[in-house]
């Protein structure tokens, strides 16, 4: 029985998603290759010390440069995924293209060649973190370590398609939670760039701050919808294992993403409190 309710999306063939995918380890490695070299030479030589201040540079400890560093590869990197992703998520989810349709006319490469692509480049950012910067909470570490692994299984089951029967589903619904992550996530990176650059107008970071909060919860909220939605019309087709460990999986990213809501909750906050004390003290300055 189809569920016309997830478009065409049911009736995809479950086979190969893309004939790069077995490449898919050569593809990390040299993404994680260029997101290093982008670091090294672009970012750290070029770009941050001709865009800020040697003051702001000097201020921060070697902890916070290297989270400034990282909010500026993990925005830049998550901009060009949306770019060359969104394309592919929406022919699929909302037209009737399938992985194996040509991303452009008269072109050999497929949209699953794209995705593979992708999963590679996201898959490459989330380590880049996790060997970078200084230090990882235990909630950012379990929810890219999850990703990382979630978006490598995905790729290996649909290797391994003939013995799979949900591989197709997996690696596509794993792009949903992906779109989530990769846009529900760039803005809090751009909010932290701002609070480094003008961490004294506590008016504008509170506000910043709490807009940030609000769209960690919006972006859960839709997110949770959209991906039990699918999952739930297609029940049917999956195995017993990912009928338990999706919804698991879900909770724990949610949690973890709740989780960042109430953190930028609490710095907003502060910046509010920062902001009402400076002007309590300025008319007495004043006077």
């Amino acid at each position: 029985m189809h569920h016309h309710g997830a478009f065409h999306f049911s009736e995809i063939i479950n086979q190969l998603i893309s004939t790069i995918a077995p490449f898919s380890g050569l593809i990390l490695t040299i993404t994680a290759c260029v997101i290093a070299i982008i670091r090294l030479y672009l970012l750290d030589l070029v770009i941050i010390p001709k865009a800020y201040s040697p003051k702001l540079l000097q201020s921060l400890t070697d902890g916070q440069r290297r989270s400034f560093v990282n909010h500026h590869v993990a925005a830049g990197t998550k901009i060009v995924l949306l770019f060359i992703t969104a394309y592919p998520l929406l022919a699929i989810f909302t037209g009737h293209a399938t992985p194996h349709t040509h991303f452009a006319k008269g072109s050999s490469t497929t949209l699953g060649d794209v995705m593979v692509v992708s999963s590679q480049i996201f898959t490459a950012m989330y380590i880049f973190e996790l060997f970078y910067r200084d230090k990882v909470s235990p909630i950012s570490c379990a929810h890219h370590v999850g990703a990382i692994v979630i978006a490598q299984a995905a790729v290996a089951m649909s290797i391994n398609f003939d013995h799979e029967s949900d591989a197709v589903f997996e690696f596509l619904i794993c792009f949903v939670w992906g779109a989530f992550d990769v846009f529900a996530e760039l803005w809090p990176h751009i909010a932290m760039i701002i609070y480094r650059i003008h961490n004294s107008n506590h008016l504008l970071l509170s506000r910043i701050l709490y807009m940030t909060m609000a769209l960690e919860l919006v972006g859960t909220t839709v997110e949770t919808v959209v991906v039990m939605w699918l999952f739930g019309s297609l029940w049917e087709k999956w195995t017993l294992s990912l009928k338990i460990a999706t919804p698991i999986l879900h909770i724990l990213f949610s949690a973890a993403q709740l989780w960042g809501a109430w953190i930028f909750y609490k710095m907003g906050k502060e910046q509010r409190l920062k902001y009402e004390k400076d002007a309590l003290v300025s008319p007495v300055e004043e006077c």
